[in-house]
């Protein structure tokens, strides 16, 4: 039996240059001097607790979205998300991103994109990539549409996000792991429990602590920023 194929995709600064949430956070501040002393207070404070281990790192997330996201509407949220994949599409994709993900498609492979990033901003951008499938951490809405000041649920990060790519492909009866081969494409360490799951991990423009790690876990490293490498 022929395995199916499966491509994930991290999104920041794998298929992006640059991470998509931090940027969209602050472009969101435009106008709002009055916003910029909590929402860096807050950030600051919530980030330090995180690394020092007093804190989860949705705290992180949730604290930056207090000032900045938190209580405007869905149809303002969605706009400004919009927008901002626009932007992303046009001059924010590492050069080789368009054509490995038409690579796999051409393959026939099922495309999924896995994010750290709320599903505001990924599934725009994920949108424009013409990728149906992806798994990312979710923000929530109050009764009145307005975006509430907590996530809708795990933060899709670390070993957060191997366990929420399993779960939502063994939704799937026809899933079976052993009948699939899995490629998981990512730049950063925070990955390293999903690449090592996946059958093939592949290294893309990696950060200096994933780089010292590629030969010890067989990672194939990648540059996305020039054309013609071998692929």
């Amino acid at each position: 039996m022929t395995k199916q194929r499966i491509a994930i995709f991290d999104l920041d600064e794998t298929l992006t240059k640059r991470g998509t949430w931090g940027r969209f956070v602050v472009g969101t501040l435009h106008g709002k001097p009055l916003k910029w002393i909590p929402f860096l207070a807050t950030s600051i404070f919530s980030q330090a607790l995180y690394m020092l281990r007093f804190g989860p790192r949705e705290h992180v997330k949730e604290n930056m979205m207090r000032w900045t996201l938190s209580g405007r509407t869905r149809t303002e949220l969605e706009k400004l998300a919009s927008d901002f994949a626009d932007s992303e599409l046009a001059e924010g994709l590492r050069t080789r991103s368009k054509s490995m993900i038409e690579k796999h498609r051409k393959a026939g492979d099922r495309i999924i994109i896995a994010s750290a990033a709320v599903d505001l901003i990924v599934d725009p951008i994920a949108e424009r990539l013409d990728i149906a499938e992806r798994v990312c951490t979710k923000v929530a809405y109050n009764e009145d549409d307005r975006l509430s000041r907590k996530l809708g649920g795990m933060n899709c990060y670390g070993k957060g996000k191997l366990i929420m790519v399993r779960k939502y492909l063994e939704q799937d009866p026809k899933f079976d792991r052993a009948q699939v081969h899995i490629t998981m494409y990512s730049d950063s360490r925070s990955d390293l429990d999903i690449m090592q799951w996946a059958d093939v991990g592949i290294a893309v423009n990696p950060s200096p602590r994933l780089a010292k790690l590629t030969q010890q876990y067989g990672f194939e490293v990648q540059d996305w920023d020039l054309e013609g490498n071998k692929e």
